[in-house]
């Protein structure tokens, strides 16, 4: 029996709006390689990379992000997701809006994530925001 992808993409999104290290951890792909590409065109390239770059953002309080999602399509083993989301990365920080592409794929009984793309609608707010963001030296 194909598992729900509704039920993945769902508890996916709620690890992030929960900061859930490991529920986000159990929803990725256990493959050697898994692109993800951030909006300034960096791509990490492993689960390894992935979960540490959740681990620090989880860790910051700070951070607002809402996403909806925009369009999906379902295959027998393999999914897509389009997300639009709003991430603000202080309470009183500039809000910007990105795109976000998830491609999963079954693997063990299980939607995964085989790929993740991000793009930044308007990348200078997305620039702005990471600079409000950042510590100040002192």
């Amino acid at each position: 029996m194909k598992p729900d992808f509704d039920l993945a993409l769902q508890k996916h999104l709620a690890a992030i709006e929960n900061r859930d290290l490991a529920a986000f951890s159990k929803g990725i792909t256990q493959n050697p390689v898994l692109y993800t590409i951030v909006q300034n065109g960096h791509a990490f390239k492993t689960p390894a990379e992935i979960i540490a770059i959740h681990a620090d953002w989880f860790n910051d309080s700070n951070w607002a992000w809402n996403g909806d999602v925009i369009h999906k399509v379902v295959g027998s083993d393999m999914a897509f997701a389009v997300l639009k989301y709003t991430y603000r990365a202080s309470a009183g920080g500039t809000a910007f809006e990105t795109w976000l592409t998830y491609v999963f794929a079954i693997e063990d009984g299980a939607w995964k994530i085989i790929h993740d793309q991000n793009t930044a609608l308007d990348y200078h707010a997305f620039s702005r925001s990471m600079e409000e963001s950042a510590p100040k030296s002192e």
